[in-house]
């Protein structure tokens, strides 16, 4: 797919044109279509072309655009990339180890999300330290070979998790981290805001994209509420975080 901004020709000839790839092996609809809805979205203002596309067995995310706008694209590649890994991949990665027997799907589910969000931004900014400034990233190369010792972090995260954990433990957990959260959150009509007011969707990366996940990742001490909230997440930050979530 290609797309063309603001009437601007794009031609080899007249600019200094970079490109920035990102690759996958195997095709994973769920990792690669983010960070091409990402970067697309971001840089859509830009004389730029952005395909997604599979060779063989390898799925490629290229982005061309003049040397000049390539320093900002790759930062924010990086970020996203960053993102993938430390709550996508993380999360894929307990998927498979913690089979959790005692909980049910739901409560589950959150209690692996939450897992994941306990320290995302410590696993993020060690991913986005181990990529910088990467020609081409490879994802499941950057994962095997460059963070063995993040691997080796979640492996101890799984060690201690108990096979039969039960309700009472997973609330618990989940209270403990709703109580050491820092700054606001904003959540509007079922949508998922930061502080500096981006709309969130990391959840997405764990396979199900919804408010209640935002809220978790987004590690936030207070939650403001606009519009519409439906009941599952009203009665969630009811539940986990009282009166730190404020319905206006």
């Amino acid at each position: 797919m290609r797309f063309w901004i603001n009437n601007f020709i794009f031609s080899a000839y007249n600019n200094v044109v970079e490109e920035i790839t990102i690759t996958q092996n195997g095709f994973d609809g769920l990792y690669m279509s983010y960070l091409y809805g990402k970067v697309r979205e971001r840089f859509s203002f830009l004389p730029s072309e952005c395909d997604l596309n599979k060779q063989g067995e390898v799925t490629e995310l290229a982005f061309k655009t003049e040397s000049a706008y390539c320093p900002y694209v790759r930062k924010f590649a990086e970020e996203n990339i960053a993102d993938v890994i430390a709550v996508g991949y993380k999360y894929a990665y307990f998927d498979k180890r913690l089979p959790l027997p005692m909980l049910t799907k739901m409560q589950r589910r959150l209690l692996l999300t939450a897992l994941v969000a306990a320290d995302y931004k410590e696993d993020r900014a060690y991913v986005a330290r181990r990529i910088r400034g990467f020609e081409k990233y490879c994802l499941d190369g950057v994962f095997h070979f460059r963070l063995q010792d993040l691997k080796k972090r979640w492996d101890g995260i799984v060690e201690y998790i108990p096979t039969d954990m039960g309700e009472a433990s997973m609330e618990g957990f989940i209270e403990f981290l709703a109580e050491d959260g820092e700054g606001k959150i904003f959540l509007k009509d079922g949508k998922v805001y930061d502080e500096k007011y981006r709309l969130q969707s990391k959840s997405l990366l764990t396979g199900v994209e919804s408010a209640i996940g935002e809220i978790l990742l987004g590690g936030a001490e207070q939650v403001y509420c606009f519009g519409k909230t439906d009941d599952d997440t009203r009665a969630f930050l009811r539940k986990y975080y009282g009166d730190k979530a404020v319905f206006c």
